[in-house]
């Protein structure tokens, strides 16, 4: 519930919390984009939930996300879960805030300025071809999977040089990190968080050894994301 200096409160959304502590945590871990679905349609595109701990309010949609991109550090601060801190370092762009957040952004802006927006384009429509095509050969798929290993093969050749499509290993690695960005952050052996810990120690290690052979390149990419130790997120470097 959010409170104003005058005491006024505002009030919540439509919803509802589910158990105590729990909240609905467990029904959206079982499948996300049906538990999303199914409280979009009944109380709307922004509504109240409970999840990982916290209370929640789900914003859905274009407006939304403009709403909240603009409002930051105003009328409230962007947080993170802690699978989300853990899994993304940190100090990565992912997981800071504020004035942290828009001094991350405008170093990594030059690997997205007009000029080099221009030579991601050329390689994005070979792929988009490439993809196109498979999908009218395969005629009956799920575009899920198939959208997430487009978006990967793209930001595979665009930040770190390589191609996904020669590199299965590294798909199964990433998958394995995504799916426990939105699990429960409890480490035992084989649980879906333990082997996404595992996934990013794999993906930084490759990582590493890819960065280390495009520096040696002479001809390598001006534009290309690399990770820095120090400060533990990807940076950009020309």
């Amino acid at each position: 519930m959010t409170s104003f200096s005058s005491g006024r409160t505002l009030p919540l959304p439509p919803g509802r919390l589910g158990l105590p502590i729990i909240g609905e945590s467990i029904s959206y871990l079982q499948e996300p984009a049906r538990f999303i679905g199914q409280r979009q349609k009944q109380y709307g595109a922004v509504f109240k939930t409970h999840l990982f701990g916290r209370p929640t309010i789900v914003f859905i949609g274009a407006d939304a996300t403009r709403f909240l991109f603009t409002n930051e550090s105003q009328r409230f601060e962007m947080t993170n879960t802690t699978s989300f801190e853990v899994l993304l370092g940190a100090n990565s762009i992912g997981v800071k805030t504020g004035t942290a957040h828009q001094k991350l952004r405008k170093q990594l802006f030059q690997s997205f300025e007009p000029r080099a927006l221009a030579d991601y384009a050329k390689t994005m429509e070979q792929l988009t071809h490439r993809y196109l095509h498979k999908w009218e050969e395969m005629k009956t798929f799920t575009w899920y999977p198939e959208l997430k290993k487009y978006t990967l093969d793209i930001a595979c050749r665009l930040f770190i040089g390589v191609d996904n499509a020669a590199n299965d290993n590294l798909e199964k690695v990433y998958e394995a990190w995504s799916s426990g960005l939105l699990s429960i952050p409890i480490r035992f052996p084989l649980s879906k968080f333990a082997r996404a810990v595992r996934a990013r120690e794999q993906l930084l290690m490759q990582f590493d050894q890819l960065i280390v052979q495009r520096q040696k390149q002479q001809n390598s990419c001006k534009s290309f994301l690399w990770y820095d130790k120090r400060f533990g997120n990807f940076r950009s470097g020309i």
